[in-house]
């Protein structure tokens, strides 16, 4: 007894001489904090499996991933937790036993994928700016494993729910922010209109711009919608109908045309495979949105108008942005300039070489995906990047044609809503839940798809 009382007494008071020892230091030297911290979190999780603690640590990859520069260190604003949860997530994986047969279904478009990185590193061979050319390629390789550790990681459907729980929350909260910020006028720290210091009404939520916002209420709408009509109930209706509604506000106030091509397309897509099976209900909601389009054309038609015709001046840019591009490609017999180049071409075009500012960036996205990326790559780098598309559109077509679940018609409105923001976006390259949305695609045409052969396999029907 004596002796274990010694033992407590002695872990007692080293206990209180670390406590002394870290008031002393760490006023001096703060990074010591954050080493005990890493090696009180490493002592708690030493007895958790790898696998399943990279599990959830790409829960926590996509968490961060979606939340972005608001879970960073208030100095170091580009350095944020997704960055580091991503290194740290990679490395960990690299000595975890691997299992790549639970992707044999999907191989097909991750080898083209890796093919098309393969060849825009090669493009390093002539690019006239490696430095844009690695941050393109370092922009790759983060999408690539992120659409890669989602399948890998997320390999059955409880852990599916699990990440669309997650997802779901985090967009009803950005929902949040940005009704907040239509109707005060406020918007969070690194908002556009924080950031250049200028007055504008329209919401951003946790993103940057409004047209970022906007794909992003296009790219998970069908996630929320699912989680309110997958076991109807009446209750449950009416939130869904109050959501679209609140969702449809937030669209029109960003005045984001691709956002709405993209969200009108989605929800029909959503809605249909909801009420198929009630075509009756389906007409009859069609007919009353038809009906109050036509009343809402009738009252602010002008404005409605305004807000497809009224940014001449962008429309006219970006006509002029294509014209280059195209031009571009011609100059260099399609076989591109370089991965992320593209950029300083359109730059140039658009605001020559002289009387720059040195605080102004020399580049200037092209607000197309397919067109700089076929200037980037050229023709030979650009074919796997359009096969792996056309990849997820005859798997997500073939999965929302055959299968009646409502999950089924995630993966094609992702890509409907991918489709409308590649040609509209700025910065998709870097817009994590573009990367995020592709990843949950090909998990449930991977889940789905693995369902139906086990299905066929049980009840012996082959093709």
């Amino acid at each position: 007894m004596n002796r274990w009382n010694e033992t407590l007494d002695s872990k007692k008071r080293s206990v209180i001489i670390l406590f002394i020892f870290l008031s002393v230091v760490v006023p001096f030297v703060p990074a010591i904090l954050a080493v005990l911290v890493v090696a009180i979190i490493l002592y708690m999780i030493k007895d958790i499996p790898l696998q399943k603690l990279n599990y959830y640590l790409f829960i926590g990859v996509v968490i961060s991933g979606f939340l972005g520069p608001y879970l960073a260190l208030p100095a170091f604003p580009s350095f944020f937790l997704f960055r580091i949860l991503i290194i740290l997530h990679l490395f960990l994986f690299l000595f975890e036993k691997k299992d790549f047969k639970k992707l044999d279904s999907v191989k097909i478009p991750i080898i083209l994928f890796i093919v098309w990185i393969l060849y825009s590193i090669f493009s390093l061979l002539w690019t006239s700016s490696p430095s844009l050319s690695i941050v393109a390629i370092y922009y790759q390789i983060e999408s690539f494993y992120l659409l890669f550790a989602f399948v890998y990681y997320i390999n059955n459907f409880t852990k599916l729910k699990q990440m669309l729980t997650w997802i779901v929350l985090i967009y009803i909260m950005t929902i949040a922010i940005g009704l907040w910020e239509i109707l005060t006028g406020n918007h969070l720290k690194y908002s556009a209109g924080n950031i250049l210091s200028y007055g504008d009404m329209r919401p951003t939520g946790l993103l940057v711009n409004t047209n970022d916002y906007s794909s992003y209420i296009a790219f998970y709408i069908p996630i929320l919608l699912l989680f309110l009509f997958n076991k109807k109930t009446i209750f449950k209706s009416l939130i869904g109908i109050a959501a679209l509604g609140a969702l449809t506000f937030i669209i029109l106030e960003t005045e984001s045309r691709s956002g709405l091509v993209a969200f009108v397309v989605v929800a029909v897509l959503t809605l249909y495979k909801i009420f198929h099976h009630k075509i009756l209900f389906f007409f009859g909601l069609t007919m009353s949105a038809l009906l109050g389009l036509c009343l809402l054309l009738m009252r602010h038609g002008a404005q409605l108008t305004t807000y497809f015709t009224g940014k001449t001046d962008s429309t006219s840019q970006r006509a002029f942005m294509y014209e280059t591009i195209f031009q571009l490609c011609k100059e260099h017999n399609f076989l591109g300039v370089g991965i992320g180049v593209t950029p300083k071409f359109v730059f140039t075009a658009l605001y020559g070489t002289s009387n720059i500012p040195d605080t102004m960036q020399r580049t200037m996205s092209a607000h197309n995906l397919w067109l700089s990326n076929l200037s980037d790559v050229g023709i030979i780098g650009f074919f796997p990047f359009v096969l792996l598309f056309m990849w997820f559109v005859t798997h997500a077509m073939r999965l929302y044609i055959q299968n009646q679940q409502l999950l089924a018609a995630i993966p094609i409105c992702i890509l409907a809503a991918f489709a409308a923001i590649s040609i509209g976006s700025s910065s998709i390259f870097e817009m994590r839940i573009v990367w995020l949305g592709l990843g949950l695609a090909l998990t449930i045409i991977n889940l789905l798809g693995q369902n139906t052969n086990n299905l066929k396999i049980r009840t012996g029907v082959t093709r």
